[in-house]
């Protein structure tokens, strides 16, 4: 790490000024119980209203206990707190009062100080973590190779494992199980790895908010267009889903969305939880059992905000309101033009500003309901196994081979025929030209007949149909055969041609 980034980071980081902060204890305390420990009174997020009593019930519980802190007022704190970057303050759509909840620099001071603090009053255990070390790296290893020989030969090493184990206490062996010091050190590295995870959710939200700010901004400039703010906004969260925090996020609520995975992580964290060595451990067995919901509501927090990010984008799209802001910005710009002229016209005649100055506004009110538009829901995650399909290689070769014997329509010429054509005979239908030119591409050659006199203005009569018949010939084999369709009845005429002949380019007929 450079002095010169350590020194901005120590002096710009709201983490480091929570933490530099008079009362940064009662700061850390208050918020840490109130939008971080998990339990009845605690929440990912809580609205203005609750907070605020929050903090008055936490302030005079501090009077009673004898310190000289928060003396201020309620509101006076959050605003600051807000302002500080520790609490970001959003309006949610369900809701008519703003909501607060942790930002990714308290989430991170808080952490620092719990990791901190256990330090010293718990044991520091190493081998857990090496032995998490040691699987993941293993794990790594597996799961990126792509050699069919190594991971055949993984399993039949992990599956020879599991039967010595199984013929072991088939054979009446004793069970190895963990030291009860190994059980308390593994369920804190757990937790400390729990409360880790809660805390990176911040970031992902963040890039998100990042991104509809953005959006915000360039829909406010007036000079750019539609166009090019919904261009870099697709752009900008396709990134972010690229990018390796998004890629790992859409695993994770691919898992944890998995009715399969959430049963299964419950009846773990029930068993874990019925540990004898860890009963006394009531605070850490707490934020266990609250797990699932708390990281599904973690989840779905970052999914909203996905959402709002979707909000935005459609408001972009709304052209009535484009224009109305648009429209707004003119007339702006209009009031400030008249202003300056009336400022130069009275200090140049000395004629006093009138006393009544106001504006007339010509209107019609809209009404609609915001019922009209539905909310957006995250799409359903459906738990589906991986299959794996084997390439029919001469399947797609015969497949290739008859797409490159296609031949393709020559509409140039098709028309040129209609000319030729209709200059002998004034009418002729579909059936008549095709004696002149029998199909030859096969019975699509029909539709481009269609489709020219469609677009030329002939005369398509669908209630009356003629018979047509075409011959194929497969381009693998050869072999010809004769399919009897029945179209509309199709008229091609001069007078149609002439009215209505289209623009080409190239040499005149």
């Amino acid at each position: 790490m450079e002095i010169e980034r350590l020194v901005a980071f120590l002096e710009s980081s709201p983490t480091v000024r929570l933490l530099r902060a008079d009362q940064a204890a009662f700061v850390v305390c208050f918020l840490r119980h109130s939008l971080k420990l998990t339990g009845q009174d605690s929440a990912i997020s809580l609205s203005h209203n609750e907070l605020q009593h929050r903090l008055t019930v936490f302030q005079e519980q501090l009077r009673e206990d004898g310190y000289d802190a928060f003396s201020g007022s309620a509101d006076r704190y959050l605003r600051e707190w807000s302002d500080a970057g520790w609490l970001r303050r959003f309006l949610p759509a369900e809701s008519s009062s703003p909501h607060y909840q942790l930002t990714r620099y308290a989430e991170d001071a808080i952490g620092f100080l719990e990791q901190s603090i256990s330090r010293e009053t718990r044991m520091v255990g190493t081998e857990s973590r090496l032995r998490l070390v040691i699987d993941t790296l293993t794990d790594l290893v597996q799961g990126a190779s792509s050699d069919r020989e190594q991971r055949l030969q993984t399993l039949i090493e992990q599956r020879d494992d599991l039967n010595r184990q199984i013929d072991s206490i088939r054979g009446g062996a004793e069970i190895e199980t963990y030291h009860p010091a190994q059980v308390r050190e593994r369920f804190h590295t757990a937790v400390d790895l729990l409360k880790t995870l809660q805390g990176d959710f911040r970031a992902v939200e963040d890039r998100f908010e990042e991104i509809a700010r953005d959006v915000t901004r360039g829909a406010l400039d007036t000079e750019r267009g539609r166009g090019d703010i919904l261009a870099g906004a697709l752009d900008a969260e396709d990134l972010v889903k690229q990018q390796d925090e998004g890629v790992s996020f859409d695993a994770f609520v691919a898992f944890l969305f998995s009715p399969q995975a959430q049963a299964k992580l419950r009846e773990t964290i029930a068993e874990v939880t019925r540990l004898e060595a860890i009963t006394d451990q009531r605070g850490a067995i707490e934020h266990v059992r609250a797990m699932v919901p708390s990281l599904l509501a973690e989840a779905e927090n970052v999914l909203r905000q996905t959402g709002r990010l979707s909000q935005t984008l459609r408001r972009l799209l709304d052209s009535q309101s484009t224009s109305h802001r648009k429209r707004t910005a003119e007339v702006l710009q209009e009031i400030r033009t008249l202003a300056a002229k009336m400022k130069q016209s009275t200090s140049q005649t000395g004629i006093p500003v009138p006393s009544e100055i106001g504006l007339r506004v010509d209107t019609t009110l809209g009404i609609s309901s915001p019922l009209t538009r539905p909310f957006w829901t995250p799409p359903q995650v459906f738990d589906i196994a991986v299959e794996t399909n084997e390439i029919d290689w001469e399947t797609a070769k015969r497949h290739a081979r008859k797409l490159s014997g296609l031949k393709r329509l020559q509409w140039d010429r098709m028309r040129d025929l209609v000319h030729r054509v209709t200059d002998l005979q004034t009418n002729i239908t579909l059936s008549q030209l095709l004696e002149h030119r029998p199909p030859t591409v096969g019975v699509i050659e029909l539709v481009g007949w269609m489709q020219i006199a469609h677009e030329d203005g002939h005369a398509i009569d669908a209630e009356a149909t003629e018979q047509v018949t075409v011959t194929t010939e497969d381009p693998l084999s050869g072999e010809s055969s004769t399919v009897h369709v029945r179209v509309p009845l199709v008229t091609f005429s001069k007078t149609h041609q002439i009215e209505n002949e289209p623009v080409r380019k190239g040499k005149p007929r």
